[in-house]
């Protein structure tokens, strides 16, 4: 029998859903994820999940290895670089930021799943951040992998939970042309192209001083606004932490776990208008939709408009991991093109 669950929000006004009934197939959370998603004037387009066991541990061991990775030499990293896409291994400075390329945040994207996800010649041509083989660095960082998928995994597995949900409010509420009655949650479950992004945002006083400068007080210094293009992107909370490097090397050396600050994070702009400081608690996932899901549902879902703040304390450097889960887009439109046109319009040519 079909149980709808309550509606349970945080203390910034989030929607919760609790891991030992989202994972329960009989409850019904329709309900939360239009209070979470749609259309309202308060509407954050976010819910995070609690209870989720085995977080913590994950969560730990990868976010503290963003920092190893993110201070490795750039003749290692260029190893992890694929010249060919930005959307897998390394990249740093090839986004579009401002108009400039972003040198605040590096990113490393990898298939938690599958690492050589496609072997059709045309598609790793014509898609190649969504089908070229992962890059992983196994003689200079060999922990990477292995904790990169667990965490990934994780969040996948929960995230399948979240798109039965979305599932059900699409039926519950007669979309039309939604695709099948279990269309979000069977894409994610089988999806061979979900993308996973591990970023390190560089402590602000390392940038150049042109990009300090021009960064200020601004509420998006670290990643400006944006939505994102899948269907899901789950995210953990963000782990700060102060770094010692090698002067000679520039290697990490040392790091130590530093309190969230308060003015930094992610930022959301409500369906209407307002900016919202948004915590995700250590020991939550928290899961945003992009312009994917919004077309799918016909816009009664709405895609997460946000950003990131580096705050005031410029010393500390902040990790995270979010994967994005895709779906195809329309009948007509896959989510190999959707995501293509837009990788055009966020980066620049080659500069690695």
């Amino acid at each position: 029998m079909t149980v709808a669950a309550p509606i349970e929000l945080n203390k910034d006004n989030v929607v919760v859903l609790d891991y030992n009934l989202l994972t329960d197939p009989n409850t019904n959370y329709a309900d939360a994820i239009e209070v979470a998603y749609g259309s309202g004037p308060q509407c954050l387009g976010v819910l995070v999940v609690k209870n989720v066991p085995d977080l913590a541990g994950k969560r730990l061991t990868l976010l503290e290895l963003a920092s190893k990775l993110g201070n490795l030499p750039k003749s290692v990293l260029a190893k992890a670089h694929d010249p060919a896409t930005e959307w897998v291994g390394w990249d740093h400075g090839t986004e579009i930021f401002n108009g400039k390329p972003d040198l605040a945040k590096g990113s490393f994207y990898a298939n938690p799943r599958h690492d050589e996800p496609e072997s059709d010649a045309d598609k790793l041509t014509k898609f190649p951040g969504m089908t070229r083989p992962n890059r992983w660095l196994p003689e200079d960082l060999p922990e990477l992998e292995p904790a990169f998928k667990a965490l990934a995994q994780l969040i996948m597995s929960v995230g399948t939970h979240v798109a039965r949900q979305v599932d059900k409010y699409a039926t519950s509420r007669a979309i039309a042309e939604y695709p099948a009655p279990h269309y979000l949650e069977s894409v994610v479950a089988t999806s061979r192209t979900t993308k996973g992004r591990l970023l390190h945002y560089y402590p602000v006083s390392t940038l150049p001083s042109a990009m300090q400068a021009a960064a200020g007080g601004a509420v998006d210094n670290l990643c400006g606004w944006h939505f994102d293009n899948g269907s899901l992107t789950g995210l953990t909370s963000a782990l700060y932490v102060e770094e010692q490097l090698d002067p000679t090397t520039g290697e990490l050396v040392a790091l130590t776990h530093a309190p969230a600050p308060t003015d930094a994070g992610l930022f959301i702009r409500t369906r209407g208008g307002e900016t919202v400081r948004v915590g995700i608690p250590t020991d939550c996932l928290a899961f945003q939709i992009g312009e994917a899901l919004e077309l799918s549902t016909q816009g009664k879902l709405r895609a997460t408009e946000h950003c990131v703040f580096g705050g005031k304390q410029a010393h500390l450097a902040r990790n995270t991991l979010a994967p994005d889960l895709d779906a195809p887009v329309t009948p007509s439109l896959t989510f190999a093109e959707f995501s293509n046109k837009v990788y055009l319009q966020n980066h620049a040519p080659e500069a690695n």
